[in-house]
């Protein structure tokens, strides 16, 4: 794996005073930690986020309201510092959440949660909470009614119940994967691989999530350290910023990086790879799209550690009004990715009734669920 680059190591652990060397510094000092958290939000009310994006295509309050209260988290811990870890290395846990009604510095309730565990996938969907974010949509408030029926599925599908009713389950994806192949392998006669498209990739596509909302861990985040993860974005501000101190606010010290837009996007799609295209609302725009004019970027720096990475995207998009600023926290003292307690092991077979409830296929008479007892009571949902 990539690691942070010698160069910053003559400025040792001290904070420098220049605004070069305190930038420097915070990387490396990141490459110390264990375990780190980053947040990507936007740092803005509703009103705020509706002010600035009221021109932008179909973009009404509540599109706002959403975006006010999203929070799209990243959590990495490892038994050795980051910037240790080589290629091969085992023992890394990774997490990601997807939380709605963020606000205050709180992730708010979690829509959407992934972990890995000592290699063990982990899942939470919040079905119920995922439905409160459009009440007008009909597809959404579905989702209610699946809730609203889980206590009627039978008792042998207590990991499927767990995941509906918004708890942890564990999951073997590479069992989910010999499962659905085997399906698409047993499919008729024609042998056309197309219909088992999806179901392969995304063992839970079958529940009707909304579109934009992840149902497994990005491979470009599992397969990346904390260090990769940020050396693009290091290299930016190392390497094509001018840098200005701002002095310091609420005891943090705050630099101002005025950096070409196009590298700087560029380095952030590097760095965090689907996660730059996760934020509905359009917001994201293609490389190509964006002005080549130098844009203005927020550091801020406390105790030595960088904790904020905060842009204005009004500077990348002249519809927007006013002020947008998109805030990127770093936290290093967050604590090691952990197994949830109480997680249900979530067998395909399980999952595979309540999608063919869901389709009215267990009313055919296949045999598909011919070991799981009536789905009569859920059939419907």
């Amino acid at each position: 794996m990539a690691l942070i680059t010698a160069g910053a190591a003559a400025c040792g652990n001290d904070e420098p005073s220049t605004p070069q060397g305190k930038v420097t510094n915070a990387f490396t000092n990141l490459g110390d930690q264990k375990s780190v958290t980053v947040g990507l939000s936007f740092d803005g009310s509703a009103q705020q986020i509706y002010a600035a994006m009221k021109d932008q295509d179909d973009f009404d309050l509540s599109d706002a309201t959403m975006l006010a209260g999203l929070r799209i988290s990243a959590a990495m811990s490892a038994d050795k510092p980051f910037a240790q870890l080589k290629n091969g290395d085992k023992g890394g846990n990774l997490g990601l959440t997807f939380a709605s009604g963020a606000s205050g510095g709180k992730d708010g309730t979690a829509l959407v949660g992934l972990r890995v565990v000592d290699e063990k996938l982990y899942v939470k969907v919040d079905l119920k909470a995922i439905a409160k974010l459009d009440p007008s949509d009909k597809d959404l408030q579905e989702l209610n009614s699946v809730v609203g029926s889980a206590d009627q599925m039978p008792s042998n599908f207590a990991s499927v119940k767990q995941l509906v009713k918004g708890g942890w389950v564990s999951l073997d994806p590479k069992g989910f994967e010999d499962f659905f192949k085997s399906l698409g392998a047993g499919d008729d006669s024609s042998g056309d691989s197309g219909s088992s498209d999806s179901s392969g990739d995304d063992p839970l596509a079958g529940l009707g999530l909304p579109g934009g909302l992840p149902t497994a861990l990005p491979t470009d985040l599992a397969n990346k350290s904390v260090t990769q993860l940020v050396a693009p974005l290091r290299a930016s501000l190392t390497r094509d910023a001018k840098l200005t101190d701002l002095g310091t606010t609420d005891g943090a010290d705050h630099i101002r990086a005025s950096i070409p837009a196009r590298a700087l996007v560029k380095d952030l799609q590097s760095g965090l790879g689907s996660l730059s295209k996760s934020l509905p609302g359009g917001v994201t725009k293609d490389l190509n799209d964006v002005p080549n004019k130098t844009v203005d970027v927020d550091l801020a720096i406390k105790g030595g550690k960088l904790t904020h990475i905060t842009v204005d995207l009004a500077q990348l998009d002249d519809t927007i009004h006013g002020k947008l600023p998109l805030d990127l926290s770093i936290d290093g003292d967050a604590g090691p990715v952990s197994a949830p307690s109480g997680a249900q092991q979530l067998n395909p077979q399980d999952l595979m009734g309540l999608v063919m409830s869901q389709l009215g296929g267990s009313d055919d008479g296949s045999g598909s669920a011919d070991d799981s007892g009536d789905f009569g009571d859920f059939s419907d949902l």
